[in-house]
């Protein structure tokens, strides 16, 4: 499997905050310290580590329950230092190990609470000046390098493969939740070292929910299912979602919708390449769906990023502010909502190339149906 590039994102870093005249950056959201450093046996996202990276050096800072497999991972790589915490809390008590020269000009992660801002500030004292700055890492994660693009595909494969397993095991009478326990129970065997995100089983006119929570609504003949989940692999994230009919055709409704959906897809699908901005890559099948008299029905955005977060950047929608770049990994998934009585979703998870993409997602996409 293609290595991560560690000594390109710290360079990549160091020039970010250095062109703004940081003389050092501070991070401590553990999606980041992961990125930054390859240290991902992080169990738990709310236990403290932090990244100071300077012009001269990168240390991670983690305390006794990570320090061995932290020297191990990141260490390895020959390009950062590990620092035990020595019983410092971190972030806010990092002043007690990590010490900044006078007048050092220090940027953090605002996704630190103000609380917690004001901590760290205040254990530097006024000889360190800090600022909190919005997104920097993750407008560097938004790209991905080969050794990342290897793991989503990885992971979309197990994806797929557990897509095909539920075709097959799904029945009429079944609950959502009952449904929703076999899929990942099928990712984990599968090799998924976690899901993506909770999955999305949603039956008749639970459907038109896009975020349904499965539940104990049971599978009636001739429904449409949404079936929107994902694997994770080693840290990186898929995202897919296929709507299907069990036990029955469905109604004449629900393949008009269908079809619609699908013929959407296909001409966001075409359009998506390197250059494009977000508002141009939403449009052409949001505009498939409101010739369709549909326009109403589909309310979120066609796009968002995937990464080592299911939602990252890029997106693309009617507001979106992004232009897409070569090596995102975005889903595109339009959709139609009909209140009462039915939803269809249909997703694939693809790459941006300068020419098109790489679709990640081989499952069938003609409306199937199955437990017959």
């Amino acid at each position: 499997m293609a290595q991560f590039d560690i000594a390109g994102r710290i360079e990549r870093f160091r020039k970010k905050f250095s062109s703004q005249h940081y003389d050092a950056f501070v991070v401590t959201r553990s999606v980041n310290v992961e990125y930054l450093t390859g240290f991902d046996d992080i169990t738990d996202p709310e236990d403290p580590h932090a990244v100071v990276v300077t012009l001269g050096s990168a240390r991670l800072v983690t305390d006794s329950r990570y320090l061995a497999v932290a020297r191990k991972q990141a260490a390895a790589t020959g390009l950062w230092e590990v620092v035990d915490s020595r019983d410092a809390y971190i972030p806010t008590e990092l002043h007690k190990v990590i010490h900044f020269p006078a007048r050092y000009r220090v940027a953090c992660e605002d996704s630190l609470s103000v609380g917690a801002f004001n901590k760290l500030e205040a254990g530097y004292g006024e000889g360190v000046i800090g600022t909190p700055v919005h997104n920097w890492v993750e407008d560097l994660r938004r790209v991905k390098d080969a050794g990342e693009l290897e793991r989503i595909a990885a992971a979309q494969a197990i994806t797929d493969a557990s897509f095909a397993h539920i075709c097959d095991f799904i029945r009429v009478g079944m609950t959502e939740a009952e449904v929703a326990l076999e899929l990942e129970f099928d990712m984990r065997r599968r090799g998924a070292t976690g899901l993506a995100f909770p999955s999305i089983v949603a039956t008749g006119a639970n459907g038109a929910n896009p975020h349904a929570v499965p539940g104990r609504t049971r599978i009636a003949a001739g429904d449409l299912v949404v079936l929107d989940f994902g694997a994770a692999y080693k840290g990186y994230c898929s995202d897919m979602t296929r709507t299907i009919a069990v036990g029955a055709e469905p109604s004449d409704l629900a393949r008009e919708v269908y079809e619609t959906v699908l013929a959407a897809q296909r001409a966001d699908l075409a359009v998506l390449r390197a250059g494009i901005s977000g508002v141009d890559a939403d449009k052409p099948g949001r505009d498939v769906i409101a010739r369709a008299g549909y326009g109403e029905q589909f309310g979120h955005g066609t796009s968002h990023g995937v990464g080592l977060e299911i939602h990252e950047r890029p997106s693309t929608s009617p507001r979106s502010k992004d232009t897409l770049l070569a090596g995102d990994v975005i889903s595109c998934e339009p959709g139609i909502y009909l209140d009462g009585q039915l939803g269809v979703r249909i997703e694939d998870l693809v790459a941006i190339e300068t020419g098109g993409i790489r679709n990640f997602t081989q499952s069938p996409k003609e409306l199937l149906v199955v437990g017959t």
